[in-house]
């Protein structure tokens, strides 16, 4: 078992390379003359321009880790009619094993502003309560990705926004703990050296 799973890593991980050149092969948005980084660096990709492209690769790598995963199923996200109005789901899987929807809102960065903290915790709960009507014979399980960081041990920023989602009952979760209820091993050590070459590769085009 532990073989199969190392080769579903290193293919999720080679078909993410291939999905960041893509990206890369994309007209870029390039730094402009009155900016801190042009007046250092000159013309050159912007890498926040980037990094905002890259917020879609959790969405990516989290679908991948489920389709490798032999007791979920991926259900269909992206913008659908949630009472009347159109919210853009960002994961909704099922277990038929035991019951369960799961339903991922995903953040790379925690540390929200001050608008978008009740925002979206008032969207999370939107959903739930439309999955709850839609699948009343299962158990809907509905928490926070924050897919860059892979165990909260490391973090020092971010907790108290942390602290606010979970007094309104909206759980967050980790790396360690998606692949947890994936089934699927994927060591901390390697998950960041894999970011750091994705981040050399960005740099090198």
């Amino acid at each position: 078992m532990a073989n199969i799973i190392n080769n579903n890593i290193n293919l999720i991980k080679f078909n993410g390379i291939n999905w960041i050149k893509n990206i890369l092969k994309k007209k870029q948005t390039n730094t402009r003359p009155g900016s801190i980084i042009y007046l250092l660096y000159g013309e050159k990709p912007s890498e926040q321009s980037i990094v905002i492209k890259l917020g879609k690769f959790g969405e990516y790598l989290s679908k991948e880790l489920i389709n490798q995963s032999p007791y979920l199923e991926l259900l269909t996200c992206g913008v659908q009619n949630v009472n009347n109005k159109k919210k853009d789901i960002d994961l909704i899987f099922k277990c038929k094993n035991n019951k369960t929807i799961y339903y991922r809102e995903l953040k790379a960065n925690i540390e929200l502003d001050t608008e978008k903290l009740p925002a979206t915790i008032n969207k999370c709960n939107e959903i739930k309560l439309e999955l709850q009507n839609i699948y009343s014979d299962y158990i809907i399980d509905c928490a926070i990705l924050n897919w860059s960081i892979y165990n909260r041990s490391i973090l020092t920023t971010g907790l108290c926004k942390i602290k606010v989602f979970e007094d309104n009952e909206i759980k967050i979760e980790h790396m360690s703990e998606f692949l947890n209820l994936c089934s699927i091993e994927w060591h901390e050590n390697d998950y960041y050296n894999y970011f750091r070459e994705l981040g050399k590769i960005i740099r090198e085009n």
